[in-house]
């Protein structure tokens, strides 16, 4: 059986999420083993609020191609150690390096051997999509480079939100924080300007793991079998206070030790203060239409969140419902729990047709949705990647992900 082709797909190879992830973490440097381009297309793949094309690459050419690259791994190995101050270097290789067989891992082993720390990863782009690359590089950071410590009481480890794939990664990591936080306990973000390698290193004292998206299952899991980690496993982001306020109630119940009274009042006031802001929407809402049917097409961390909100909270009915970022078979289940019809597609032109046949009235996905939203004139909410509304701070998980959502449809609707 022949693979299928792919029309304009949404997400970077392998060799992007790994990278992304890695330059994500104080402390880590990825190396790219791989022809120029490689590295380029990564860092140009997101556009607004990317992460640049500023990495150690090997620069592999024709002549490399040929003859084989393993010397010039071992010659930037050693300069990248020499200018770079980072004390984990990540070597990720593309897909000229795996096609010509080079001994990556001996050439890194070469370098460990001399007291470097030194990552080797599999990343080629027939290895997947960014998606795997992300899941590949916790995998392997999970199993090669943590090491068991003394328990850290409340300390629960973050994951599953794709650093610069998933669009608003940086402001949903900064929510959980604070929601975690809020309710007594330690959060250990990874990513981000409150993570770093020594978060990475603690995960293996964590009390508890949370994943977030399909994602972050392997490491969860990895962690679990090698330190008795016990974890929680979302749907994807919870969006609003009743999708936010269960998973810290479940978050709080596995966690150990935690003041409950204090939980249930921050909970409670989160709650309070989202009903007070959409009873002041409310005349608008109506006045722009009232309940809607909508579409989406969506990664797994925000589309099973990003629904429930807009049915429970909004009473607006799904037209079509579109995973775009093919999440393993067996968190499709867990996924779906409670969703109507759901439909999973990274090919652009099948997801025109999906949304465009649905009768849809407004529409959540990327800037790739434009042309049908154009089409059948309706509002387009940029959720995903690729987009060009910048999300440094503002998300669309948490208690205050619902909120901004709800200005995001406002301020859409009124512009159609």
């Amino acid at each position: 059986m022949m693979a299928a082709h792919l029309m304009r797909p949404r997400a970077g190879c392998a060799l992007h999420g790994a990278l992304y992830a890695a330059t994500a973490i104080d402390g880590v440097t990825p190396l790219v083993h791989a022809t120029p381009g490689c590295g380029v297309q990564a860092g140009l793949w997101q556009g607004v609020g990317g992460c640049g094309v500023s990495w150690p690459t090997s620069n592999l050419s024709e002549k490399h191609i040929v003859f084989g690259g393993a010397s010039r791994l071992r010659e930037q190995i050693k300069n990248t150690r020499g200018v770079v101050s980072s004390e984990i270097t990540v070597v990720l290789t593309g897909c000229p390096a795996e096609m010509i067989g080079d001994d990556v891992e001996a050439m890194a082993q070469e370098a460990r051997d001399a007291g470097d720390e030194v990552l080797d990863l599999a990343t080629a782009g027939f290895r997947g999509s960014a998606y795997h690359g992300y899941q590949s590089f916790l995998l392997a950071a999970v199993e090669r480079t943590v090491v068991p410590g003394p328990t850290r009481a409340g300390l629960v480890n973050i994951l599953g939100p794709v650093p610069h794939q998933d669009a608003t990664w940086l402001a949903e990591i900064e929510e959980l924080s604070r929601l975690i936080a809020g309710v007594g306990l330690i959060p250990n973000p990874i990513f981000g300007p409150f993570g770093g390698l020594s978060s990475l290193r603690a995960t293996a004292q964590a009390e508890l793991s949370v994943s977030l998206s399909p994602w972050g299952g392997a490491a969860v899991r990895a962690l679990d079998d090698r330190f008795g980690i016990p974890w929680i496993e979302s749907a994807g982001l919870p969006v609003g206070a009743a999708a936010t306020g269960a998973l810290l109630e479940r978050i709080v119940a596995a966690a150990g030790e935690v003041d409950d009274a204090a939980a249930r009042i921050f909970i409670d006031r989160e709650r309070q203060r989202e009903a007070y802001f959409i009873d002041r929407l409310l005349e608008t809402l109506y006045r722009q239409g009232g309940a809607r049917g909508f579409a989406v097409a969506l990664p797994s961390l925000h589309v099973g969140g990003i629904v429930r909100f807009l049915n429970r909270t909004l009473g607006w009915s799904p037209a079509a419902i579109v995973v775009t970022d093919n999440p393993p078979a067996e968190h499709r289940s867990t996924l779906e729990d409670d969703l109507p019809v759901v439909h999973y597609s990274e090919d652009d032109d099948e997801i025109a047709a999906l949304i465009g046949g649905s009768g849809a009235e407004i529409l959540f996905g990327s800037s790739l949705e434009r042309a049908v939203a154009d089409r059948l004139a309706v509002p387009l909410i940029e959720c995903a990647a690729p987009t060009r509304r910048l999300s440094l701070t503002s998300g669309f998980g948490g208690f205050r992900g619902g909120l901004t959502l709800l200005e995001a449809i406002v301020t859409a609707s009124e512009q159609a």
